[in-house]
């Protein structure tokens, strides 16, 4: 493989821990070459890595006006790193994602010959800038990437999703978007020969199942 998946998990309730079972399965059709960056009540498995500390939700930082990065900034840019000293390139899988057919094919298409691909414009609730529940970064951009992005300012004042947007202002020939998945949009591509969704419910995993898949 010429990538990594990286993920971060914190555990909330008992759907977190059952969910993770659905990711794991999920991702391995693709690979087991994968991290996951855990708190202390993450789930055990031979390619975690536990961090004793919850770092918290960037809405946690907003509320508090805490400076510095959430939990879901710190662990991509530690699994980013992760990745570089591996030689290798790093795709991003948030706890909630799913992919359906050839994700990271498709991923390597969109890429070109930019440095990194990220999701789209959401145009339909929740109305966010861009997607970030999967996304990939050329090896040789990685330190590219992290430069700018910690160079933004703290999380509280910009959110990630507005510091991708950001940093492919800056330098569009450098950043691109992936041409397909719907991320927390919703109705589901059921049909769609490639694409991926995050923030599941329980009747969608229901009905993913029982259209095999899953």
């Amino acid at each position: 493989m010429n990538y990594i998946i990286g993920s971060g998990y914190h555990y909330r309730s008992d759907w977190d821990r059952s969910f993770y079972d659905i990711w794991r399965t999920n991702t391995e059709k693709y690979t087991h070459d994968y991290v996951v960056l855990s708190t202390e009540r993450g789930v055990p498995c031979s390619n975690q890595i536990i961090c004793h500390h919850n770092i918290g939700h960037v809405g946690d930082l907003i509320r508090e006006n805490r400076e510095g990065l959430c939990g879901w900034s710190a662990s991509v840019c530690a699994l980013a790193m992760i990745a570089y000293n591996c030689g290798k390139d790093f795709i991003y899988k948030e706890a909630d994602c799913l992919w359906f057919g050839g994700v990271p094919d498709r991923m390597y298409q969109d890429l070109g010959d930019k440095g990194m691909v990220f999701g789209a414009k959401m145009d339909a609730a929740p109305w966010m800038a861009c997607a970030q529940s999967t996304f990939l970064i050329r090896h040789s951009f990685i330190l590219d990437f992290l430069r700018g992005y910690l160079f933004l300012p703290h999380d509280k004042d910009m959110l990630p999703e507005d510091k991708f947007v950001k940093l492919e202002e800056n330098s569009p020939d450098r950043y691109g978007r992936l041409s397909f998945g719907v991320d927390r949009m919703r109705p589901l591509p059921w049909d769609a020969e490639v694409w991926y969704a995050q923030q599941w419910n329980q009747q969608e995993l229901d009905e993913a199942k029982s259209r095999g898949l899953l």
